[in-house]
């Protein structure tokens, strides 16, 4: 019995001991000061030439790629790079050559029918004119001879035969007009025919894109990003490779257009090769896009494009085509009071951090100011020395902090 009394006294004392401890919170805290603040933006891309001589798609027609030489490789002057798929303008052209024939029956037809019609409107004005002719040698307007009816049937002759002699010169010349529009229809579709013709023809004499220069060989991009790749329809007057000048290298960057605030040339640039991600060159901003586009097809996501030149070059490592991360400082590092963005919480419209006050936190409202990737600087609501709360503190059963 005794035993048992004692065993209730000790669970007793336990239970006291822990219901006289509250949780402490073990909250993290950030003390603020003044340091160094900078806006940096990242963004990726790619090694290009600074100067390269354009090959061109040739001739005036859409050509379907054959054949490639690889990319990449050393070509002379003179050496074949695309040769285009000759079946389908070979069809095209003799589409157009029996379009043209069609036409030239045609223009025969017309003038064909024109001479005949004219033939039959000669034909009548030359009985009109026999006539004419009887008219004139038998009329006579004595009234000894004839009655007066038969002299006005005669005068009503002859002004039937003149306004058939007038009706036959409108149908002659209206005979002209409309084979002369005919005529001018047909040679307006007859040039169109044969202008496309003539591109067919010299589309087929350019089947073979030869290098006009000695150099490397890049293939270039579209808008949308993509190279010359067999089976693609290459539009005339598009860009296909490019011989570039290995000697003078730039960077082409592209910043996510969410991130791209304040960007301008003359902007540094860190250069980091990812294929060797221990050699980081510097550079500075030579030309920033004026605006936004999309660098993927079907991906709504849009970049600025920027143009960035590169100091001190290294040739062995800097090839055209090679992928790059790139880094601009937006803004240069100076003294500023700043704090880590998690320590900042925001609530209808207002941004707030939780400073410690005693043993707990108040809940203060902030003014905050330009930020980059980690920091964001504090304009007014804090001062150096304050400590604030890293992570939002619990509220207690009591509703304290």
């Amino acid at each position: 019995m005794k035993s048992k009394h004692s065993l209730l006294i000790c669970i007793t004392i336990v239970l006291g001991m822990g219901c006289a401890e509250a949780p402490k919170q073990s909250i993290p805290v950030y003390h603020v000061k003044a340091q160094d603040f900078e806006i940096s933006v990242s963004g990726f891309g790619e090694i290009e030439a600074a100067q390269a001589q354009k090959i061109m798609s040739p001739g005036r027609q859409p050509m379907t790629l054959a054949w490639l030489k690889d990319e990449n490789t050393y070509v002379e002057k003179g050496d074949v790079i695309a040769r285009f798929d000759a079946e389908q303008i070979q069809r095209q052209s003799r589409e157009e050559e029996l379009e043209l024939l069609r036409l030239e029956q045609e223009i025969l037809r017309s003038v064909a029918q024109q001479r005949e019609q004219k033939q039959e409107v000669e034909s009548d004005q030359t009985f009109v004119e026999f006539e004419f002719d009887f008219v004139d040698r038998f009329a006579i307007d004595d009234l000894r001879i004839y009655s007066q009816l038969e002299i006005i049937d005669t005068l009503a002759n002859r002004d039937f035969l003149e306004a058939k002699d007038g009706f036959l010169g409108w149908k002659e010349n209206s005979i002209d007009e409309q084979h002369d529009s005919q005529m001018a229809v047909l040679d307006i579709r007859r040039s169109g025919v044969d202008a496309q013709y003539q591109r067919l023809k010299q589309a087929l004499s350019s089947l073979e894109v030869v290098s006009p220069f000695s150099g490397l060989l890049v293939y270039e991009k579209d808008r949308r990003g993509e190279k010359p790749s067999v089976g693609q329809t290459i539009f005339p007057g598009r860009a296909i490779a490019q011989i570039p000048n290995l000697d003078n290298m730039q960077a082409k960057i592209f910043i996510q257009a969410n991130d791209a605030i304040d960007l301008s040339v003359g902007q540094a640039v860190n250069i980091t090769l990812d294929a060797f991600p221990n050699n980081v060159f510097s550079g500075e901003v030579k030309n920033v896009a004026g605006f936004p586009r999309s660098i993927e097809r079907g991906n709504p996501v849009t970049y600025f494009e920027l143009i960035a030149s590169i100091k001190d070059q290294d040739r062995t490592l800097m090839q055209p085509g090679r992928k790059i991360t790139a880094v601009i400082e937006v803004k240069a590092p100076v003294q500023k009071l700043v704090v880590p963005l998690q320590t900042l919480h925001h609530e209808d419209g207002k941004t707030y951090v939780y400073l410690r006050d005693g043993s707990g936190f108040l809940k203060r409202e902030v003014q905050s100011g330009r930020k980059n990737l980690y920091l964001v600087e504090i304009i007014e609501g804090l001062q150096e020395g304050d400590v604030i709360a890293l992570s939002e503190p619990l509220v207690l059963g009591n509703g304290q902090i």
